[in-house]
């Protein structure tokens, strides 16, 4: 008999902002606050200056990232709900006619089909134990919970955003309204609805500070499942609205940062910032810090009514403009990928799924065909060419695709179509459509031929942002 073992897989920890900024961390520029845990993921791995989300928007973001495939191939290109009572909302049409459901009967129906195959699910199948923590917001019917869709664990809420402190009169938290979010009824400042928190689907009542509640969660599931395995979705809470933190992460930074709006966002950051360096920490307090696959990464850009940064690009969230979909985007795996990498070609969250299925032996067979490829052979220098002959994006009436350098901004109901130069022009200020003929129709083309293979969306979810 041998007593040789089998090699255990590695761990999967995916680790991802809420609404964080190209420009919002140290590694990325920012000189308003040093995120020296957050930057570590990429000083012991990779950081990507040109990763890319699957679109500028949380939800349909996140149905991309945990399927490996461009949402907008099973329906799901606009948000799948908004606030703590969507179904209280009157849902129209983008020509403001009444959609035929209304109320929970539309939203309810809506989210990832079950066609489709998502992180927990591709794990589970592979033997993995798997667990999400924090932010859901991928349908709240009973079909597409999570721990109906694959999670052994769950601990999350189901909207779009929650209420971070429940007691806003806390004199040791900071609190302060910034934008939109705040103004409209139940959405950020309520822990009712589909903001409620909710373990295994079963809504539980806590107190504490959430962003460090969901900390606790995730290093509890690492303690509970260090013999084995596993893959843990952690979408964290923040820098969303509300804009709440605790004073002490806010007066660090009074002598740095004078605008009152800025500093409370950038002590929020600090305060996520110590929060992954809790989880890297666990990982390496029960020696599974070089047998785990840590990625960061970001779901869109910050909103522009926020003070965070989307620099040194133009736009932010719900924009096709590099500043809504290009993302602070880092990962690591010792004794894999080469620590101090610097990765300059395009790629997508699209990516993370089949990155990781590989690298832990776990088959994608069971989902429909990828369009997100496995980076590390790529990462290895095993391959030379671009992960991505193009990437594309659509949302409402914003689009974009991106081939090499070249990116075509389109706005097809306004008959706006703008060609950059993102290697001389990453800001994209200098459209170069008049004089680039030749690239700016074969991206058109490009772009033409990849909508026309898609199916209807599922729904429409209209925001005041969006052109029409």
């Amino acid at each position: 008999m041998s007593n040789t073992k089998t090699p255990r897989r590695p761990n999967v920890v995916v680790i991802l902002a809420d609404d964080m900024g190209y420009g919002d961390l140290s590694s990325y520029g920012s000189e308003l606050v040093e995120t020296t845990s957050i930057d570590s993921i990429g000083r012991n791995g990779v950081r990507f200056t040109d990763g890319y989300s699957s679109a500028p928007l949380c939800s349909p973001s996140r149905a991309g990232l945990v399927t490996g495939r461009y949402q907008q191939r099973f329906g799901f290109e606009h948000q799948v709900s908004s606030g703590a009572y969507p179904e209280r909302r009157e849902v129209r049409e983008e020509d403001g006619s009444l959609t035929p459901l209304q109320g929970e009967a539309e939203f309810l129906r809506r989210g990832i089909p079950l066609s489709e195959k998502n992180f927990g699910e591709v794990f589970k199948a592979a033997g993995y134990k798997t667990g999400v923590v924090g932010k859901w917001h991928l349908g709240h019917g009973p079909q597409f919970l999570p721990h109906n869709r694959g999670f052994d664990y769950s601990c999350v809420f189901y909207g779009n955003t929650s209420l971070q402190a429940t007691n806003p009169n806390d004199p040791e938290m900071f609190n302060l309204k910034v934008d939109f979010h705040d103004e409209a009824a139940d959405t950020a400042w309520t822990r009712e609805g589909l903001n409620n928190i909710r373990r295994n689907g079963e809504i539980i009542d806590i107190d504490d500070y959430l962003l460090f509640f969901f900390r606790d969660e995730v290093v509890n599931f690492i303690e509970e499942n260090k013999e084995e395995p596993f893959f843990l979705y952690f979408a964290m809470n923040a820098p969303v609205p509300p804009l709440q933190v605790p004073k002490k992460y806010f007066e660090a930074l009074r002598s740095r940062i004078p605008n009152i709006a800025q500093r409370g966002y950038n002590a929020l950051l600090l305060a996520q910032d110590e929060v992954v360096g809790a989880v890297l920490d666990k990982l390496k307090s029960v020696g599974l810090d070089n047998d785990t696959i840590v990625i960061f990464v970001s779901d869109n850009g910050t909103a522009l009514s926020r003070p965070g940064s989307n620099a040194p690009f133009s736009g932010g969230k719900y924009s096709t403009m590099e500043g809504g979909i290009r993302m602070p985007y880092m990962m690591q795996w010792p004794g894999h990928i080469t620590p101090g990498q610097i990765y300059s070609r395009p790629i997508s969250t699209l990516d993370i799924l089949p990155t990781v299925a590989a690298a832990c032996d776990v088959p994608t067979t069971a989902c429909q065909p990828l369009d997100g490829v496995n980076l590390l052979p790529y990462l290895s220098k095993e391959v030379e060419s671009e992960p991505h002959e193009a990437l594309f994006w659509k949302l409402a009436a914003y689009s974009a695709v991106r081939v090499g350098n070249w990116k075509l901004y389109l706005e097809p109901k306004n008959n706006i179509a703008r060609l950059y130069d993102l290697e001389k022009d990453p800001g994209e200020k200098n459209d170069l459509a008049e004089a680039e003929p030749a690239v700016l129709a074969d991206l058109k083309a490009r772009y033409e031929a990849w909508d026309k293979s898609l199916p209807p969306r599922a729904w429409t979810n209209i925001s005041p942002v969006f052109k029409k």
